[in-house]
């Protein structure tokens, strides 16, 4: 067992008795913590990299309800409504269906509902 010391020569650790097996461990650990954080870091602020883009059926419906696509439209103009609504809200307009434009489409549709359930 490792203990420590606060004064004198320990090494590079500052512990007595620790092997050369355990210096050489530590970096190993921080490179594995490293690359864990980053890729958890990297997922949280890149989730559109990470996630698929969201069901077309599913978008087409909410474009349908919010009123920027006709029911009887054709594929290509999904992706034409939805640029349109990205850039509405301030979203990057791409045509993609990420996750921020879902989002939008989701509140956006609720504000919606809400209005239609008050009678306005």
């Amino acid at each position: 067992m490792a203990t420590a010391q606060l004064s004198g020569n320990a090494g590079v650790w500052g512990l007595h008795g620790a092997t050369r097996f355990e210096h050489r461990r530590a970096p190993t650990r921080l490179r594995t913590l490293w690359s864990v954080t980053s890729g958890v870091l990297g997922a949280l602020f890149a989730a559109e990299l990470v996630l698929p883009e969201a069901d077309p059926d599913e978008v087409r419906s909410l474009l349908v309800e919010l009123g920027r696509l006709d029911a009887s439209a054709l594929p290509a103009e999904r992706t034409v409504a939805l640029e349109a609504f990205q850039a509405d809200k301030g979203l990057p307009v791409n045509g993609v269906a990420d996750g921020r434009t879902v989002s939008g489409l989701m509140r956006s549709v609720s504000e919606v509902r809400e209005l239609r359930e008050l009678g306005l």
